[in-house]
């Protein structure tokens, strides 16, 4: 099953710490990456660093890689990125998708600042949430988990596996 996560929702947490789950991060898809920083740990100090090239096969090519990836874990973790999930919709693909109730925007920005994202990347996602939440409530097509302001994807694994029994 398809978790699409909103940003800070925990979805590397929940990965390493669930069997059979993977975080299938969207990167190395979006963006040509420098060779020395394509496995580095420090990605959330990049995400949303103008300075990286957009990969113009993107969101086609991250698309591919999920259905490919899919079969292979139970849960295969991904970004609520709209373009993907509008993708996966055309195919037919279901997923869950799980984001913060919108109330949460001071917390989200404290999980930002703590887990050490740029300045960009905080001013896209606290700036950008009231869009964000709106794209988010107007899915129809995934199932939905909103999370209370306190809550992470580990929080409701048992709500996730319901929905994929």
């Amino acid at each position: 099953m398809i978790i699409a996560a909103f940003a800070g929702t925990g979805k590397t947490y929940f990965c390493n710490h669930v069997e059979g789950a993977k975080d299938f991060v969207c990167m190395p898809y979006k963006y040509f990456l420098p060779e020395t920083d394509s496995n580095n740990v420090e990605h959330e100090k990049v995400k949303a660093d103008f300075s990286l090239e957009m990969n113009p096969e993107y969101p086609s090519n991250y698309i591919n890689a999920i259905l490919g990836k899919m079969e292979k874990y139970k849960y295969l973790v991904i970004p609520s990125d709209s373009r993907v999930l509008a993708g996966l919709q055309d195919k037919h693909i279901p997923y869950i998708l799980c984001y913060p109730e919108c109330t949460a925007k001071e917390e989200y920005r404290k999980r930002y600042l703590q887990r050490g994202n740029n300045e960009e990347f905080i001013d896209i996602f606290i700036g950008g949430w009231d869009n964000f939440m709106k794209s988010l409530q107007h899915d129809a097509y995934g199932a939905k988990i909103i999370l209370a302001e306190d809550k992470y994807l580990l929080d409701v694994k048992e709500r996730i596996d319901k929905i994929i029994l």
